[in-house]
């Protein structure tokens, strides 16, 4: 009776210590995450205890109880814990191994220069003949060779070896440095258990999050843009997510608490210092969101989309992310029609900057901003954030083109006195040389700032030569298609009279 009684207080006591649980549901936001994890809380015992990571909000946990809606949680008990060494036994063993592997490989990278030293001593010996002499060279060049690759091979093993035992370590410090603290949660029920019940719970975490990554291609000769987009996942957590679902949310949830007070409406007269009313965003229901979470399409080839109200849901499926790694998942890819314009400004620059305009309808997909790699034609010509918002009249730059170049010639007269009247005029006149350089024709517009008089005055004289421009918000524009290998001039310039002692600023 006395061992039967020992056996039952080891049991017990095996139920109720502390649970080192898996995540099996990881939603990833820009900053941050929300990880789900579940236990099963064996028969005949009446409590729980869980164990979160010291990156874990405590007060974000919520608690559920599958199957038995009979059964209540009456107490959730939080304490600050040191980590258990011995939960990282796996971890100092593999560095250990990878220790005692490294110093073998020294010993025989150690062997093998005292042989190529002896090789190098046996050339230094006076031999008889030149025969002698001719085999002693081939011998010590053959076993040289040898020894030279055998080195290498080993020196790159070891650095192999040295970057795993790096990571490794890093790892153990993520875990167990600076004495972080996890947390011991305590979860009481309101009665012993009847069966196996499952307890599910979720709790937000720091030290995790992602960012987009884009990568845009434009090829002007087939008129299209080539797109990708994934995620850059980044996670310190110290708990390595083996086989979890992996869901991103491309903004972050806000969650208000407390409905907004009503003010008094009072209708007075308006004074002359007026305050700006800042406009708050309504947050999206957190049972809205996880719902939204739930109806997610695991079949889809790429990862499935989930519209919400102020952000959308993607499921990544099943991954691995290990702790301390950066890991990159493919969201999206496809193709836009574009129309591409090469865009120059030669008073200002002589290059040339190709640019596309997106019309995108039914193709639309809001993207969050994030760094993108800018190609044309297959060759990166640069980086920059993007982001993609606008359904129509979407314009994106892929930077200048040398292809396409520029050459401006200037005639400026300043100063000359008028014969009849006291009058001054300054004259303007440009030469700009246009040429394509391309296999394919290209469509051009050229821009330019049109001047305007400030006084009743100074009187302005166009001095324009076809192909004329147009006039749009202050500006001429030139709208043109230059075909292959093909060159086109435009001439245009201005005359400006003013009284002869009017101080002017001409601006340019």
């Amino acid at each position: 009776m006395k061992y039967l009684c020992l056996s039952s207080l080891l049991i017990f006591s095996l139920l109720t210590t502390t649970v080192i649980a898996q995540p099996t549901e990881v939603i990833l936001y820009p900053s941050g995450a929300t990880i789900s994890e579940r236990l099963i809380i064996l028969q005949g015992i009446d409590s729980a205890t869980l164990r979160l990571p010291h990156v874990a909000i405590p007060e974000s946990l919520k608690l559920g109880i599958k199957g038995a809606p009979q059964q209540k949680i009456t107490g959730i008990e939080y304490e600050s814990v040191l980590p258990d060494s011995s939960d990282f036994k796996e971890l100092k063993e593999l560095i250990s191994r990878l220790e005692r592997e490294i110093a073998a490989l020294d010993d025989q990278i150690q062997s093998r220069t005292l042989a190529l030293n002896y090789w190098k001593t046996q050339q230094e010996l006076p031999l008889k003949t030149l025969a002698d002499a001719r085999e002693m060279g081939k011998i010590i060049r053959d076993e040289s060779a040898l020894l030279l690759q055998d080195t290498t091979q080993l020196r790159q093993k070891k650095t192999e070896l040295t970057k795993q035992l790096k990571e490794a370590r890093n790892q153990l410090q993520q875990k167990t440095g600076n004495n972080q603290r996890n947390w011991r949660v305590q979860v009481r029920l309101a009665q012993t258990t009847q069966t196996n019940l499952e307890l599910t719970y979720s709790y937000r975490v720091h030290r995790a999050g992602w960012q987009s990554s884009y990568s845009l291609n434009a090829l002007p000769e087939q008129k299209n843009i080539q797109w990708a987009w994934s995620a850059k996942i980044m996670q310190q957590t110290g708990i390595d997510w083996n086989g979890v679902n992996l869901k991103i949310a491309t903004a972050e949830p806000v969650f208000t608490l407390t409905p907004p007070k009503i003010r008094a409406w009072e209708i007075r007269e308006e004074q002359s210092l007026k305050m700006r009313r800042n406009l708050k965003v309504m947050a999206m229901p957190q049972k809205m969101a996880m719902d939204a979470v739930a109806e997610a399409v695991d079949a889809a080839p790429m990862p499935a989309r989930v519209e919400g109200q102020l952000f959308d849901i993607y499921d990544l499926g099943r991954v691995n992310i290990d702790s301390g790694k950066e890991s990159r998942i493919k969201i999206r890819e496809g193709h836009w029609n574009a129309a591409f314009t090469y865009l120059t400004r030669p008073l200002l620059s002589e290059q040339v900057f190709l640019e596309a305009t997106l019309d995108l309808g039914e193709n639309f997909l809001p993207l969050p901003t994030g760094m993108a790699s800018i190609q044309v034609d297959g060759v990166h010509v640069g980086q920059r954030n993007f982001s993609l918002h606008e359904k129509q009249d979407v314009t994106m730059s892929f930077g200048s083109d040398p292809s396409i170049t520029v050459d401006v010639k200037t005639d400026h007269v300043a100063g000359e006195k008028g014969l009849l009247a006291k009058k001054r005029t300054y004259i303007w006149k440009w030469n700009i040389e246009l040429v394509n350089h391309k296999n394919f024709p290209v469509d051009l517009k050229v821009e330019d700032s049109y001047p305007h008089s400030g006084h009743e005055k100074i009187v302005l004289k166009e001095l324009f030569s076809p192909p004329l421009p147009t006039q749009e918000n202050g500006q001429l524009i030139w709208n043109m298609t230059l075909p292959p290998q093909g060159t086109q001039n435009l001439q245009y310039g201005y005359q400006v009279t003013y009284p002869e002692g009017m101080p002017v600023s001409l601006g340019r």
